[in-house]
């Protein structure tokens, strides 16, 4: 089973958040050892990186995207259709835009576990949301 690992998981391993931290590197973890089968997108790849400038002031984000760009990932690209759909699934899920291309890239792919820390995507009923807290160990 593939697992879609949310921008938030990246993002909390990278800051050491202190709720989620320790928990996404764990998940993470098993992602590089090839215990977990994970997915992202090239959205995915450009949150990261954006909330990392934007919202941690990092300047030069050029070693977190090759670290990530490193574990055994498949990414899927964003393409228009998959824009087209997204919107739609905001305006019907109320929810940002930028979930609705996590969401679209899911579906299209056939994945419906995403492990995120995001609660609005519990109103989305195409996945099943799992909490980074509640992924069992192995």
């Amino acid at each position: 089973m593939t697992y879609y690992i949310d921008t938030n998981i990246w993002i909390y391993a990278i800051i050491a958040h202190p709720k989620y931290g320790v928990r996404c590197k764990e998940i993470l973890k098993k992602i590089e050892d090839k215990r977990l089968k994970a997915a992202i997108s090239t959205q995915v790849l450009s949150e990261i990186v954006g909330v990392l400038y934007s919202k941690y002031k990092v300047k030069d984000t050029t070693s977190q995207l090759n670290a990530v760009l490193s574990y055994p990932i498949e990414i899927y690209l964003v393409h228009p259709d998959a824009i087209r759909v997204a919107a739609e699934y905001a305006r019907d899920y109320n929810i940002t835009p930028y979930d609705g291309i996590h969401i679209a890239l899911a579906v299209e792919y056939n994945v419906r576990d995403m492990i995120s820390a995001d609660k609005e995507l519990d109103k989305v009923e195409l996945i099943r949301r799992i909490d980074p807290t509640e992924l069992k160990h192995e």
